[in-house]
């Protein structure tokens, strides 16, 4: 989970962001300006991590991977300013 204290403010209009996650995404975003990035979230299919999801029954996908570092990625990425 990510602590909205760690994030910089909204890079248009300044007001603080909110974040939202699920499995496979990770959303921050602002309300006041309707500006959001999405980012991968734990469970992955596009980036190997050589970590792979275990099915309920312990079946081992072959596509779908964790990524422990997801949130903070996307912490990251929305903090960067170019």
């Amino acid at each position: 989970m990510i602590n909205v204290d760690e994030l910089l403010p909204c890079p248009f209009c300044g007001d603080k962001p909110y974040t939202w996650s699920c499995d496979r995404l990770i959303n921050i975003g602002c309300k006041k300006c309707d500006y959001s990035l999405s980012f991968h979230g734990l469970i992955q299919s596009e980036i190997n991590t050589g970590v792979p999801i275990i099915y309920k029954g312990g079946k081992v996908s072959d596509h779908e991977w964790h990524d422990k570092d997801a949130y903070k990625k996307a912490k990251e990425k929305w903090n960067r300013r170019i």
